[in-house]
């Protein structure tokens, strides 16, 4: 679940939480700690550390370095309190440590050095400024996974970061679905107030305060907050830990590691309905559909059994003669927060899914019903996808390339080989960008075997 609160978080900015935390009377709007080079937005989740003055001659450990080495998933941002003004907290090496790790970002309340290094690495830092003063002999650790405070708000460990170009917003864990709830709220009801401006309007009407009010005093909306939508089935501890595994990775790199492992897992003619800009990923709830009985069976009410997270996996037996998702699954899909849907077979309404951005992986598009043509013919079984066997709570990864099944039993393996090849490729970019060949750049780095299939 804590994916799927990560996906919606990032769907907003600052701005709107900070309004949805004003509505609820909850604090967590921060003023001062902005992003220190033309970072991107970050959201993840809370890992707290407390720095002060060093007050002895003693040596210590290098500042935060045991915090970055303990953080094993790839949620966390770092959030540190207690700098000096005008004397670093952070610097370059830290930068690429936690690129390694994982880490999302950094927020600091204090400064940092070497600012150009994060930069270059693309790891994102927000904070009180920048300096060129070393914390060595200055600053220490004092502890961490505390309650600290960040420009007056309280921050715990694990509660949920949003920071982007207007600041940085600290959500409390407890509070984290009714925030997203209003912020949503918000979110609909301005981009209303902004076609209506643009349609001609007085400016005066479109935000009377009364329209404000109307976010407060409106119900919830057509999206997964509803307490009537809510989805009573949650992804389960393991899920979310295989889940997170492929959140950094794309299809082209798990289909190497795929290859690398002799796994075949490619789902041949099944692509995105649009061009999708992130990555896909869930377990699999598999559904086969056959040839309608008389009386014909039941075509979709396998959805109320799939949990929030789930990818719907339906075998139609690559049939482009009828459909089996359309607009009506797509939006009940959508308020239940099950992650996408892939088809060996064709959808219609596609309208509805382009717009709502749901994911949707198909083997094309027509507009004629399956109903009266096909039903379900059973689910959590075996299936088959674009010619790969998928199984129950299988791992699926898909983007604008298209859909690969991982084997839930061999996840943790794929995802560790995907890393590997990607930060070969990785080298491989960094070499070529630095003036060597390609050739030299692949064949220090072994090109032509990252994906190359290693025989027992």
């Amino acid at each position: 679940m804590s994916a799927t609160i990560l996906n919606r978080l990032a769907a907003l900015d600052t701005n709107t939480v900070s309004d949805a935390l004003d509505f609820l009377d909850l604090k967590g709007a921060t003023y001062g700690l902005r992003p220190l080079w033309d970072c991107p937005k970050i959201v993840g989740r809370a890992s707290t550390v407390k720095v002060g003055p060093k007050t002895d001659a003693a040596p210590t450990t290098h500042l935060l370095t045991s915090v970055v080495d303990a953080v094993t998933t790839d949620d966390r941002i770092l959030i540190i309190s207690g700098g000096i003004e005008g004397v670093s907290c952070w610097g370059d090496i830290l930068a690429n440590a936690s690129k390694q790790k994982r880490i999302r970002g950094t927020i600091i309340d204090g400064m940092s050095r070497d600012i150009d290094g994060s930069r270059d690495v693309g790891f994102p830092v927000y904070g009180r400024g920048v300096t060129m003063i070393s914390a060595r002999n200055r600053v220490v650790q004092i502890e961490s996974g505390t309650p600290l405070q960040m420009r007056g708000v309280t921050v715990h460990q694990d509660d949920y970061v949003i920071a982007d170009n207007c600041g940085t917003v600290f959500v409390p864990a407890q509070h984290i679905e009714e925030v997203l709830q209003f912020a949503e709220r918000i979110d609909r009801r301005q981009n209303l107030m902004v076609q209506a401006v643009r349609s001609g309007k007085p400016v005066s009407e479109v935000m009377h305060d009364t329209q404000f009010e109307a976010i407060r005093e409106s119900g919830p909306s057509s999206t997964a907050t509803s307490p009537a939508h809510q989805n009573p089935k949650k992804a389960s501890p393991e899920d979310e830990e295989l889940i997170a595994l492929f959140v950094d990775s794309d299809t082209p790199g798990v289909s190497d590691a795929l290859d690398k492992l002799g796994i075949p897992g490619q789902a041949f003619g099944i692509m995105p309905l649009a061009n999708y800009q992130k990555v896909t990923v869930g377990p699999a709830f598999t559904v086969r559909y056959v040839p309608t009985s008389d009386p014909p069976g039941s075509v979709g009410d396998f959805i109320d059994d799939v949990a929030e997270g789930d990818f719907v996996v339906i075998d139609n037996g690559s049939r482009t003669d009828c459909t089996v998702w359309g607009d009506i699954m797509t939006q009940y899909a959508g308020l239940r927060g099950i992650a996408g849907t892939v088809i060996d077979g064709v959808c219609r309404d596609v309208n509805r899914a382009i717009n709502d951005e749901y994911p949707l992986f198909t083997a094309g598009r027509w507009m004629r019903t399956g109903k009266d043509r096909v039903q379900v013919g059973g689910v959590n079984e075996s299936v088959g996808i674009g010619k790969v066997r998928v199984n129950p709570r299988d791992i699926v990864v898909a983007d604008a390339n298209g859909v690969v099944i991982v084997p839930r039993a061999r996840a943790r393996e794929v995802a560790e080989v995907a890393r590997r090849i990607e930060k070969s490729e990785e080298g491989i970019r960094a070499l070529i960008a630095g003036g060597a060949t390609i050739a030299e750049a692949r064949k220090q780095l072994g090109y032509h075997t990252l994906q190359r299939h290693e025989k027992e």
